[in-house]
């Protein structure tokens, strides 16, 4: 009990506090609920990472969906680069319901519009680039899919 008195005592001597670096509190505040908005839960096979032709993993896509709504939403969050902006991309299709695209040199992450896309089926993908624009990393799903309301 001592101990641990001692090393928080020694932590808020040094200026350490428990208290979570700005970078996960960046990466924290952005999740694909909160970059979708209320009532957006995460679907099933809706998750890809961004990779590059190597395998580097530079973020995540989500396809998001309310059922109150009936909408679907895609969240592409960056995992590299934050906070630096680089072009970031992110795509839905409803078959027989148009297409949103959202892309543009963004700091941690772009999200398309909210489609009706209830009892339709959806693709998705999301990208990003380094902020040189030579390294694009992608993730998505090129086939049709959630077809199920």
């Amino acid at each position: 009990m001592l101990t641990r008195t001692a090393i928080a005592a020694a932590l808020v001597a040094a200026g350490i506090a428990a208290i979570p670096s700005s970078a996960y509190a960046a990466t924290a505040r952005y999740t694909p609920e909160r970059v979708c908005g209320p009532g957006f839960h995460r679907v099933k096979d809706g998750h890809r990472a961004m990779k590059t032709q190597g395998g580097a993993v530079f973020g995540h896509v989500y396809l998001m969906y309310s059922k109150r709504s009936g909408k679907n939403c895609v969240a592409a969050i960056k995992t590299a680069y934050r906070g630096i902006r680089s072009v970031t991309g992110a795509y839905l299709e409803v078959r027989g319901g148009g297409t949103s695209q959202d892309v543009q040199k963004y700091r941690y992450y772009a999200e398309t519009g909210h489609l009706d896309g209830s009892w339709k089926c959806v693709r998705y993908s999301g990208w990003t680039r380094d902020p040189d624009g030579r390294v694009e990393a992608w993730g998505g799903r090129q086939s049709w899919g959630n077809c199920q309301g």
